[in-house]
Parts: structure tokens; C-alpha cells; sequence
């Protein structure tokens, strides 16, 4: 009925792709900016859009851990070329409850 060695032969690929698409964006340290607002910074080879997708989970995540919401006051981005320089993303949020 089922080939299932093929199958999971086509899903390989799949967590591969992941862990490689992972690794072509990331986000720096948090910067406090004033009393409850913050900034970080993220890059991607994938596009802006990635970049500033790492930097908004990163605030995101940083905020739960404190036990508030992110609540994003700002973005800028500077194009990169897909695949060869990265695009530069800044995410400048607060946490608040």
C-alpha cells in the first residue's frame, strides 16, 4: 500500500531546509534605550523581512520572560543582497503589561 522508505526519503529535506533557513538570520543583544524601552538588532541573508522577523521574536520573547507583552514603537531596515550581503534590521519596542 504504502512505500513508506520513500516517503520519509521525500521528507528529509524538509528539516535540512529548516536548519539552514534558520541559520540565515539572527538577532544581537538588547539595548536599553530608556526606562521601559528597548532596541535590537537583526540581520538576514534572506531578505529584510527575515532579519526584522528574528528581531521582533527576539523582543518578543524578551518581554514574556519579564511577564509583558511587546509592544513594537519603531523599525528601520537597510537592503541587503539575498544570499550575499546581509540586510540590517532595528526593531525598537517596550514591554509593558
Amino acid at each position: 500500500m504504502f512505500n513508506l522508505p520513500n516517503r520519509i526519503h521525500r521528507l528529509l529535506p524538509a528539516p535540512m531546509l529548516c536548519a539552514l533557513l534558520s541559520a540565515c538570520a539572527g538577532s544581537g543583544e538588547i539595548t536599553q534605550l530608556d526606562r521601559d524601552t528597548y532596541m535590537v538588532t537583526a540581520q538576514s541573508r534572506l531578505g529584510n523581512s527575515a532579519g526584522a522577523a528574528a528581531g521582533v521574536r527576539q523582543a518578543d520573547a524578551y518581554c514574556k520572560e519579564r511577564g509583558k507583552r511587546m509592544q513594537m514603537t519603531g523599525a528601520d531596515t537597510s537592503d541587503g543582497v539575498i544570499g550575499v550581503w546581509p540586510s540590517k534590521s532595528v526593531v525598537m519596542f517596550k514591554c509593558v503589561a
